[in-house]
Parts: structure tokens; sequence; C-alpha cells
């Protein structure tokens, strides 16, 4: 609670103060990874800085905690950037400015890091996600069903999209040394709505397998005269409603985190894992 006030205080109270000093502050850049950063008075740095740096330790909180270095890796950039803080309060500008500008660049590292980890996570969830779908279809279409299975088809075509859109993000922005972070959060973003709609498509298919299943143990139950005609209906919604459970966890289980995560919260496993 202390730092997160002091997060907020130092934000609000860096873009009123005014200005103290006029000397420059130039900082290398690879012109290769996009613009070069502001140069300017150090105050001026200072004040862009508290309030970028802020806005990204907050953007990429939950992602750190769920598959970062957790609360130790948040604190450490809480405390560089509040460190800096109080050298601008104390009218220390060039200090301040430079403590922002290595704030920066801890934030920007940790970002590679998260950026590479979804990445990977979603490439191995899109793999996985297409062998469901072609099983799914050859399936159906071995049992006279149609091509496509609706729903299930458009968000894993929204999935590819996203990852797509993702990965441009994040290769070009990998190897940067002088660029924004949100770069990186950018791809992270796209990384998650990927995994949405990889996650929507194996509740999709779920409940369309689920049906099927039902339907052909209850007709082969009825067949077998160990069922009456009569409870047919009854009987298929019974063991529809237990395959669809069986069949979300055995899809869904394995990525409770990435789920959690999705909705932007920490995941708290049972069994109390990192």
């Amino acid at each position: 609670m202390r730092k997160g006030i002091l997060l907020i205080m130092s934000c609000v109270m860096l873009m009123c103060a005014p200005s103290l000093f006029a000397q420059n502050i130039n900082f290398d850049y690879n012109p290769s990874y996009g613009p070069p950063p502001q140069v300017g008075p150090p105050q001026a740095l200072a004040k862009r800085l508290s309030y970028e740096n802020f806005r990204s330790i907050k953007l990429l909180n939950t992602a750190v905690m769920n598959f970062g270095g957790g609360t130790d890796e948040i604190d450490k950039l809480i405390d560089q950037y509040a460190e800096a803080s109080a050298l601008y309060f104390q009218n220390k500008m060039a200090e301040s400015a430079n403590t922002f500008k290595a704030n920066e660049a801890a934030i920007l590292a940790v970002a590679k890091q998260l950026a590479q980890k979804y990445q990977q996570d979603s490439s191995a969830l899109l793999k996985d996600s297409l062998n469901m779908s072609i099983r799914a279809k050859l399936k159906h279409q071995i049992k006279g069903g149609a091509e496509r299975l609706g729903w299930s088809d458009k968000f894993l075509e929204q999935a590819q999209a996203g990852v797509l859109k993702a990965n441009d993000y994040y290769e070009r922005f990998k190897d940067a040394k002088s660029v924004s972070s949100m770069e990186l959060i950018t791809a992270i973003y796209y990384y998650r709505g990927a995994k949405d709609n990889m996650f929507q498509m194996m509740r999709v298919l779920a409940d369309h397998q689920s049906k099927l299943q039902a339907e052909e143990e209850v007709n082969e139950m009825i067949a077998n005269k160990q069922l009456a005609r009569s409870r047919k209906e009854d009987a298929i919604r019974e063991k529809e409603s237990q395959k669809k459970k069986e069949l979300l966890s055995k899809y869904l289980d394995k990525y409770a985190k990435d789920i959690v995560d999705n909705k932007n919260m920490v995941y708290r496993s049972r069994e109390k894992e990192k």
C-alpha cells in the first residue's frame, strides 16, 4: 500500500512541479529500433518517464506475478522508481533523470523476458489447438458431418491472426535497446487475446463433442436394450453434461494459469505453486 501511494503521488507531483534546471541530457540509441528518446531539460525527461514508467510497471504487474520474477521483481522496479522520484523532490534533476532512465531500461528488460515467455507459450498453445481442431474435424467428417465446425473455426482463425500480430511486435522489438516497453507490452496484449480465442475454441469443441458422444452412447444403449427409448432425451442430457465437464477439464486444466492471466488477475493454485 505504501509503495502504491508513493507511486501515484510521485506521478501527480512530478507532472505539476515547476521547471528548476535547464541543462540537457542525451542518451545513445540505435536508429534501427525506432525513434530516439526525447532529450532536453532533465526535469522534462523525469516528468515524461515518471508517467511512462509508472504506466508500464502497472501494465506489466500481472504478467510479472504470473510468469516473471513475482513480487521481488516488481519491488525492484518500484524501488528504483521511488529512488528517482526522491531525487526529483530533492531538486537533483540530472540524477533523477538518469535514475528514471535506468528504471526505463530495467522495465524494458523485464518486458522482453515476459514477451519471450508469452511468445513461446502462445506458439505451443496454437500448435496444440491446431492439432485438436484437425482431429475433431477428421472424426466429424468420418461420421458424415460438415467440414467446418462453425464458431470453433472462427475462434481458431482469430487466434492465428492474433499470434501473427503479436509476433510482428515481438520480432521487431525483442532486441531493441532504445524503444518504449509499450511495444512489447502490446505484443503481450495480442498474445493474451490469441490465447483467449484458443480457449474459446476448446470450449466450443467440448460442447460439440460432448453432444455427439452422448447421443452415440445412448443410441447404443437403446439398441442393446439397456435403456428404454422413453428415457432417451433425459439420458442424453445427463451424459452430455458429464462428458462436457470431462472434456473441458482435459482441454483447459493445464492452461489454468493462462486463463486467469488473461483476465489480468494473479494466479493462485491450490498447491500454492509459484
